[in-house]
């Protein structure tokens, strides 16, 4: 009898356990439910001739966004496209609560992820043109708790282009941390006794916990919080009134859930503590507000224009020349043969998958923000092919 119960309590456990991951048992790959199309407002006026920005342009857009639901490249998706002297477009489709088949908006709240690095190299060279820091001095000027490495001196340089040595995730599980660190300074324990992969200098290696440094650079020199810093010089400025870190203490509006994408299945996703990436990739935002930042970005809201010529400068960029862009200070930077000049940042973690493209001669800025992991190669063609529409001859 006693067996017998224990059995019935694994049961039950089993099927609580697999009714919450698959979320519900009706929403299961058993069971089809029709996915919201692409639902959009735009608001066009525009001034300039060349682009192909037409009545047709709305239409276009929308069957492309479904047409990736069709697909099941993404659970719930938003999409926002700004031309200058022109105006947005805006969309949502699928589902930001699998459970309560809670219908995606153009406001759905969500994790930006990586897009968050851009930001971040932009406060620095806030700071940088006060005079407050210098690029090539080592980071323990600014920051004594780092320590010093055998293999050489970091500077805020390597940090800003991904060269300083500090290793990236191990894996897919180590970018997995569930530890809340009240500071950035205090998010560098996690990391910061480890060696060093390389010579600062010498090479090309993506790396977040680089970002959580130059976070903590950030922190240090401005005497403010991270949140608190970015609140007020990069996120207010550029008119970004939905844009925070993700913290536990706050209440949302329509912030959407996480899901992990596994195969054709989206999952429930752990909630998973952003802290020790808060300047890497723990902000969360709308598309409304990435277009304005990337509006803020092209009309030097928020730094110089010749500020931003540095930042975009890659030609001295240790990348390899397959499978990464060039990379100049927080940007991917892209001189397209065809439409110039492009930077650009991609992103992902569980509840989300994003990418971010500014076409700096065309002064077109495109989102797209998914609420799962493991589309962000989808969240790249969308943006691609939505921004197409728009330079289409």
């Amino acid at each position: 009898m006693k067996k017998r119960k224990i059995l019935l309590l694994i049961v039950l456990i089993l099927t609580v356990g697999v009714t919450w991951i698959i979320e519900p048992l009706s929403f299961n790959p058993f069971s089809r439910v029709e996915i919201p199309e692409a639902k959009s407002e735009i608001d066009f006026n525009c001034e300039e001739p060349h682009l192909a920005v037409n009545s047709e342009l709305e239409s276009k857009a929308n069957e492309i966004i479904n047409e990736h639901m069709a697909s099941n490249n993404f659970l719930g998706v938003t999409v926002g496209l700004y031309i200058e002297n022109c105006g947005t477009y805006l969309s949502g489709a699928g589902f930001t609560d699998k459970g309560d088949q809670k219908r995606t908006n153009s406001d759905m709240l969500g994790r930006i992820a990586s897009i968050t690095k851009p930001m971040t190299a932009i406060a620095i060279m806030q700071l940088y043109e006060k005079g407050m820091l210098d690029l090539d001095k080592p980071i323990q000027t600014y920051i004594k708790e780092f320590p010093k490495k055998v293999k050489g001196d970091i500077t805020i340089r390597h940090l800003l282009k991904h060269t300083s040595g500090i290793s990236h995730y191990s894996s897919k599980w180590d970018a997995l941390s569930f530890t809340h660190y009240p500071t950035l300074v205090n998010a560098l324990d996690a990391f910061k006794d480890k060696e060093l992969d390389f010579v600062p200098g010498t090479q090309y290696m993506y790396s977040s916990y680089g970002y959580t440094v130059l976070g903590a650079i950030i922190e240090k020199v401005s005497q403010m919080g991270y949140g608190e810093y970015m609140r007020k010089n990069i996120w207010n400025k550029a008119g970004m009134s939905n844009t925070s870190l993700e913290e536990d203490k706050q209440k949302y509006n329509n912030k959407s859930r996480l899901y992990l994408k596994v195969k054709s299945t989206y999952i429930k996703s752990p909630k998973t503590d952003l802290s020790i990436i808060y300047s890497a990739g723990g902000v969360q935002s709308t598309v409304k507000d990435l277009l304005k930042f990337g509006e803020a970005v092209l009309h030097n809201k928020l730094i110089e224009s010749t500020t931003l010529e540095m930042m975009i400068n890659a030609t001295d960029e240790m990348a390899p020349a397959i499978g990464d862009d060039p990379y100049g200070f927080g940007w991917a930077v892209y001189d397209d043969p065809k439409y110039g000049r492009i930077i650009q940042h991609g992103g992902t973690q569980p509840g989300a998958s994003s990418f971010f493209s500014i076409y700096i001669d065309h002064k077109i800025v495109t989102v797209v923000l998914s609420n799962s992991f493991g589309s962000r190669q989808n969240a790249f063609s969308l943006s691609r092919d939505i921004t197409y529409l728009a330079l289409e001859e």
